[in-house]
């Protein structure tokens, strides 16, 4: 019974996942092709639409540090941190197998074009240009966090980042990704996330915001903490 019970629940989470995208879709429809309104649903409860948090995710599951990030594309802090010091976590932590970095998106509410910005770094992901398409965001983030219609200048930051933009744009427009977004974002207020960028190492909060030096102190402190006790 109690395994019938699970394969039954699992189910209606599929199904409410189906019926999230099939709204978005009808919503599409109904408005003429027009890209349906990004609406912030509250959180609480079971994943919304049956869909579980999973951020875009950078190195090994075996590494000794895992580090998740929750992040805004529209906060300064954010894109000062994803310019100077994530290129280098990405070139020269990451391919030591000891970290696994995790971003999660974190859309702030009053940043009124973070959700369009998050929706195209996530299209960019299923285009495996994340990284790319999320430091072009940041570092242009002056020239589009005010502009009242984005999306044209987000496409040509993905041309230029070697995406397709045509493809980009259906996914964007179609608005495919929502559902995930929301669910790291609500993820996120489950762990009394209250603010952007922030960290957890291992599970555990990191205060305030690192710098590269930081990171691999942690990553070097881990990673030999964890061989010491193999040899043990």
């Amino acid at each position: 019974m109690a395994e019938a019970g699970r394969s039954l629940k699992s189910f209606y989470l599929l199904l409410g996942g189906i019926a999230v995208v099939g709204i978005v879709l009808i919503l599409h429809a109904a408005l003429g092709g027009k890209a349906p309104p990004i609406v912030m649903a509250e959180c609480g409860g079971p994943p919304l639409g049956g869909v579980a948090p999973r951020g875009v995710v950078a190195g090994p599951d075996s590494a000794p540090v895992s580090i998740n990030e929750y992040a805004d594309f529209e906060c300064p802090a954010c894109a000062r941190f994803a310019v100077l010091t994530m290129p280098d976590v990405l070139q020269r932590l990451v391919p030591t197998g000891k970290l696994r970095w995790q971003f999660l998106d974190f859309p702030l509410n009053q940043h009124a074009n973070s959700p369009l910005a998050h929706i195209t770094a996530a299209c960019g992901a299923a285009q495996g240009k994340f990284w790319e398409m999320s430091y072009t965001l940041y570092a242009h983030q002056d020239d589009w966090f005010a502009d009242k219609d984005p999306e044209g200048k987000f496409l040509s930051y993905a041309r230029a980042a070697g995406l397709d933009a045509d493809s980009l744009k259906v996914c964007i427009d179609q608005r495919r990704p929502w559902p995930q977004i929301e669910a790291n974002r609500c993820s996120g207020e489950k762990l009394h996330v209250d603010g952007t960028p922030t960290f957890f190492v291992n599970g555990r909060q990191l205060a305030g915001i690192p710098a590269y030096d930081d990171i691999a102190r942690i990553v070097d402190s881990v990673a030999a903490a964890r061989a010491a006790g193999a040899r043990r």
